[in-house]
C-alpha cells in the first residue's frame, strides 16, 4: 500500500476523509492539521487549521476499481500526478507522518527566549543550547551553542529543536 494525494474542494477535506474511512474498505485517509494561536478581537485563541488545504492523503493499493471509487466521491477533483496518480515518495511521507501526532494535529511550539533546548535533527543533533532570540512568524530561533569550546550563535528552524528536560 502506498500513499497518494487527492485534490479536493477547499474546506471539504474532513468531509472527504470521513467518507473514505466510513465507506471504503482498505483505504486509510489523513488530513494533517496544525494548532496555531490566532487573535480575534484582541483575544488570543488556539485554533486548528488544515496544513495542506485542498489535499487529502490516502493510503491504498492503486487499482482501477479503487481509483474510480475515490475519484467519483463528492468534492474530489483529482489525484495528484502529471500522468495519472503518482505515489508520494516514502521519504516525504515519513516527514508528514513524523510531523503529525496520533490525532493528525501538529502542536504549538512552546519554546521561549532564555529556554534551554536540545537540537533534535540536522547536523547538530544531540547538542544543547539556549534560545537568545525567537521569530515565531518565520519559525526561526537564534540559539547559543558551544562548539569546540567556543560559544556560537546559530539560527535554527524551530522544528529542529525542543525544550530540554
Amino acid at each position: 500500500m502506498r500513499w497518494y494525494v487527492l485534490q479536493v474542494m477547499t474546506g471539504e477535506e474532513e468531509t472527504v476523509k470521513k467518507r473514505i474511512v466510513r465507506d471504503i474498505y482498505g483505504v486509510n485517509a489523513l488530513v494533517p492539521k496544525q494548532a496555531i494561536m490566532e487573535r480575534h478581537q484582541g483575544v488570543w485563541k488556539e485554533v486548528t487549521r488544515v496544513l495542506f488545504p485542498s489535499y487529502v492523503f490516502v493510503q491504498m493499493t492503486m487499482d482501477e476499481k479503487s481509483y474510480y471509487t475515490l475519484k467519483d466521491l463528492p468534492y474530489v477533483l483529482s489525484f495528484l500526478g502529471s500522468k495519472g496518480p503518482e505515489p508520494v515518495p516514502d521519504n516525504q511521507m515519513s516527514t508528514v507522518m513524523w510531523l503529525c501526532s496520533d490525532d493528525e494535529v501538529i502542536g504549538i511550539s512552546t519554546i521561549e527566549v532564555g529556554q534551554d533546548i536540545k537540537v533534535i535533527s540536522g547536523p547538530l543533533k544531540g547538542m544543547y543550547g539556549q534560545i537568545i532570540k525567537l521569530n515565531k512568524r518565520k519559525r526561526r530561533a537564534r540559539v547559543r551553542i558551544t562548539l569546540f569550546q567556543v560559544e556560537k550563535e546559530i539560527d535554527l528552524g524551530i522544528e529542529f529543536i525542543q525544550a530540554s528536560e
